[in-house]
């Protein structure tokens, strides 16, 4: 399996059906891990694996692009699901709405030792707010 699999395998299942979710993401990430410049336990990750699925089910994930270097791999990637959820986001609390929405995501992410030390992160939130809020 590879570590785009493992990682997204990661992300798309929900994190309560694993025995031990820190235990889980540790195995792929240092602890704690580093997101656009700030430090991040692994329990904020598990947290943040939490808050995706109560929001969406049906993850679907398509690598778009992507670079590997020994220490160092790029993936661009599109992300669908369906809005089940209260979903919290920058702009306030959104009621579910049934949606399938669609946004691109681009992870920039440096390995040690296996493991995922710092990620660069840009995901295009914005995009996926206003499928929810298209007019049917």
């Amino acid at each position: 399996m590879t570590i785009d699999d493992r990682l997204f395998q990661l992300w798309t299942t929900p994190p309560d059906e694993r025995d031990d979710p820190a235990a889980a993401f540790r195995e792929l990430y240092t602890d704690p891990v580093t997101i656009n410049g700030e430090p991040m336990p692994v329990d904020g990750l598990v947290a943040r694996a939490r808050a995706l699925h109560t929001a969406f089910d049906r993850h679907v994930i398509e690598v778009v692009d992507r670079i590997e270097s020994p220490d160092r791999l790029a993936i661009a990637f599109r992300h669908q699901a369906r809005h089940v959820g209260t979903w919290e986001t920058p702009l306030g609390t959104l009621a579910p709405t049934g949606r399938v929405v669609t946004g691109l995501g681009i992870d920039l992410l440096t390995f040690a030792d296996g493991r995922i030390t710092d990620i660069w992160v840009l995901a295009d939130e914005l995009q996926r707010i206003l499928q929810v809020h298209q007019p049917r």
